[in-house]
């Protein structure tokens, strides 16, 4: 077991986390073939069979089972290293990574266009996803819309996401069918309104988050629910509704815990900050750019 290396052990989680080398590989951002040979290569050092094979994927053998909570095990011990490195740096200077839905791009990035200007050392890395990643694992940095942030995260409350109905600006005054967010996805106080308010209406599709939707009402004529800073500023669309009181989402800038001391984290967090602030008109919803 002198050869066991970090990279097939997080192979092996990855794997066991996802089911299938696809898409293990797909969160490693590496080839199912690498994949493969990590796995092959921990199980000939072990000297034990990992996973059961078959056409639906992968699936943990006794073995596997029980080696997966010590491989947890250890890469929190991994992480924790590399988050005390990070935590300790005292120069702004080397890659961030920022996560952040998709839909929140036009919020952020021109504010992170300044940065070369005000720390030229600084890199921004963003990881645009609607899916959560990980802070401390997959990103240093989170905006993150959420009622209940993670625990383990510290951070700023920067504003709030409001929710409107919209449709294309050429069917303004049309009865329209919807379009929802497929279950689990999207906005969950949004869906819930819909749900509650128009569950009986027409609904030509499901689209499976923000961003799709959003494109989905620009090129056919339906009506449905999108944050304000995105159906806003777009002149193909137009507003159905007040904004729903309900549907408002908290919008916090969060690090891990252990980054708090990270001179680059904190750095690329201060410079965020006033643009969100600017910003917090647009985000919630209640001042329409081109109303005074």
């Amino acid at each position: 077991m002198d050869d066991l290396r970090w990279d097939d052990l997080r192979s092996f989680l990855a794997v066991a986390r996802e089911g299938t080398l696809a898409a293990g590989a797909e969160v490693l951002e590496v080839n199912p073939s690498t994949l493969h040979r990590r796995i092959a290569a921990l199980e000939q050092s072990l000297g034990a069979q990992l996973f059961e094979r078959d056409p639906r994927g992968y699936a943990l053998t006794s073995v596997g089972e029980a080696l997966l909570p010590r491989a947890q095990e250890v890469e929190e011990a991994v992480l924790a290293l590399r988050r005390t490195a990070t935590g300790h740096d005292r120069t702004a200077r080397g890659p961030v990574t920022l996560t952040l839905p998709e839909s929140l791009l036009g919020v952020v990035a021109p504010a992170l266009a300044e940065v070369q200007v005000q720390c030229p050392g600084l890199r921004p890395v963003l990881r645009a996803e609607e899916r959560m990643l990980d802070l401390g694992v997959d990103a240093d940095i989170a905006l993150r819309p959420s009622d209940t942030p993670p625990e383990a995260a510290v951070g700023r409350r920067v504003g709030t996401i409001g929710f409107a109905v919209y449709g294309p600006s050429r069917c303004e005054d049309e009865e329209l069918p919807w379009v929802i967010y497929c279950e689990g996805s999207g906005p969950r106080a949004a869906s819930a309104w819909w749900h509650r308010e128009h569950g009986d209406a027409p609904v030509l599709m499901e689209a499976s988050g923000v961003s799709p939707l959003h494109r989905i009402l620009v090129c056919t004529r339906a009506q449905g629910i999108l944050p304000c800073h995105l159906g806003d500023p777009d002149p193909r669309l137009v507003r159905r509704s007040d904004v729903i009181e309900a549907a408002d989402t908290q919008l916090w800038l969060l690090l891990h815990a252990d980054l708090r001391r990270s001179a680059r984290v904190r750095a690329l967090m201060d410079l965020l900050q006033p643009a969100l602030e600017q910003a917090a008109p647009l985000l919630s919803g209640r001042s329409v750019p081109g109303e005074p």
